[in-house]
């Protein structure tokens, strides 16, 4: 089974159709889609069902908002969000019964004033104690959650929950990608000041349960989409048996 997981920058817009293009070249059996939008999405879906993927779950964001949105070639059920209030649009779980595995989606937000940090700690917290329940579950969690460790997923100490990120770990989840590359570098997204591009950070993620870990064959970025300006962001392909 293979899923590729994909920040498509403010619902895709104008990129649609190269968006369509590369998730289609991937020829993944599921797609799970962050910075989906309402209106834009309307179009996406079309042009996904055409290929094959008729089978679609989001988070229903409102008007110009970002949500979440997974698409499949096989049924899916969705999973009550275990999201603080407010924050239905950023959590999305649902299983694949062919599959036999659980998937949360998220986005969760970045930093910034005090109560985008208090609200992205309460985020964290959620998350910690949704991954607690799920740790003997065969799951994945994944997505852009603006968060990773200091040092080594940006060049200094910016992110705010870093102790919370190390924490899933802790609690017995895997880093899909870090567990392959110890001590790499490798950054998903890069800050951008008027068309400058400054410091990167792996903020992208891809977390499996310990008995899930074994059917993992592969997880790895591309970035090239994100060179080519169709996204800001990298793309996340994870195969599992």
């Amino acid at each position: 089974m293979k899923l590729l997981c994909w920040n498509i920058q403010h619902g895709g817009g104008p990129r649609r159709a190269r968006i369509v293009e590369e998730i289609t070249a991937y020829d993944p059996d599921a797609i799970a889609l962050t910075a989906f939008r309402a209106k834009p999405g309307e179009a996406l879906r079309a042009d996904l069902r055409e290929r094959g993927w008729d089978f679609c779950e989001t988070t229903e964001p409102k008007g110009n908002s970002n949500g979440i949105a997974v698409f499949s070639r096989t049924p899916m059920r969705t999973r009550p969000c275990p999201a603080p209030p407010g924050e239905s649009t950023r959590w999305l779980d649902v299983d694949f019964p062919e599959f036999g595995f659980g998937l949360g989606v998220l986005h969760i937000m970045a930093a910034g004033s005090a109560s985008k940090n208090l609200a992205k700690v309460q985020f964290w917290d959620a998350l910690l104690a949704a991954a607690t329940s799920r740790l003997h579950e065969p799951s994945l969690l994944v997505g852009d959650w603006n968060t990773g460790v200091h040092r080594l997923d940006e060049p200094g100490k910016t992110f705010v929950c870093d102790g919370h990120f190390a924490k899933l770990s802790t609690v017995g989840w895997t880093d899909l990608w870090r567990h392959r590359h110890p001590g790499a570098t490798e950054f998903t997204w890069y800050w951008t000041v008027r068309g400058v591009r400054g410091n990167g950070f792996r903020v992208d993620h891809a977390f499996a349960t310990p008995n899930l870990l074994p059917r993992v064959r592969e997880c790895r970025y591309s970035h090239a989409e994100r060179d080519a300006g169709i996204s800001d962001h990298s793309l996340v392909i994870v195969e599992i048996d």
